[in-house]
């Protein structure tokens, strides 16, 4: 465990549960772990942070309870990184919302209203390491344009991490559930051969301007990613004309 993780989980204020739960809960919203990834076995998990079995068991409940993780069982078994159906199903915003019933247009519409805050706050918000991580993310969204659907799970997580840097709970809890529709519905759909690079130029100035900080750039920024999202799509002009033209 780092020295600096090990630091936290002692003078925390929160319960050790609770702070190894945050910590991992990072991690996942971070963009190093995607949907499926393999966090260890719990035995692992006690190993790596020097705690208690008690603590890793009602850490891995408290993040279960909120659709962050799945725990397998037996064989091959372990903490997993839940899929968004879990999140959406799980998660501390469901609410009683039938997401069933909800369509793309309703979450785009949401969405609209949301962002503008969400992008404010980090560009308020914002430090050096966050940057960094943003950078990270932004780096593996490159290295995927051939690949749609690791595509769309790093354009989640860099929006994800975005939304952490809101000390809002109920903007951010709602807007990350939005995010969990999204990647949830277009993973079922059938994605086209690749991503138009346009998509990850807009995603490139939004980064500048929040690292820039407030001011009419981040403005600027939000209006040019709504505009992509709503309007010109994340695929290619002349891709599967079945795939939604719709961005993040």
């Amino acid at each position: 465990m780092h020295a600096n993780t090990e630091l936290v989980l002692q003078n925390s204020r929160l319960s050790r549960a609770e702070a190894l739960a945050r910590e991992l809960e990072e991690e996942i919203s971070a963009g190093v772990l995607s949907t499926g990834d393999r966090l260890g076995t719990k035995e692992d998990l006690r190993q790596r942070f020097n705690v208690a079995v008690a603590t890793v068991n009602e850490a891995v409940k408290l993040l279960e309870t909120r659709g962050m993780i799945d725990a397998r069982p037996g064989p091959g078994g372990g903490v997993f990184v839940a899929d968004p159906a879990s999140r959406m199903r799980r998660g501390p915003m469901v609410m009683g919302f039938t997401w069933t019933e909800a369509t793309m247009d309703d979450y785009h519409e949401v969405r609209s209203a949301l962002e503008p805050l969400i992008v404010r706050h980090a560009a308020r918000r914002r430090n050096a390491a966050d940057i960094r991580a943003l950078q990270t993310i932004l780096a593996n969204m490159e290295s995927h344009l051939d690949k749609p659907l690791s595509y769309v799970r790093y354009n989640t997580a860099f929006h994800r991490r975005i939304a952490k840097l809101t000390g809002n709970a109920p903007l951010r809890s709602l807007y990350l559930t939005l995010l969990d529709f999204f990647e949830n519905d277009l993973a079922q759909g059938l994605l086209p051969a690749a991503v138009d690079a346009a998509n990850l130029d807009v995603h490139r100035q939004l980064l500048d301007a929040i690292a820039a900080g407030e001011g009419p750039a981040v403005d600027a920024a939000i209006a040019r990613h709504d505009h992509l999202r709503t309007s010109l799509g994340m695929f290619r002009a002349g891709s599967d004309a079945e795939v939604p033209a719709i961005s993040k």
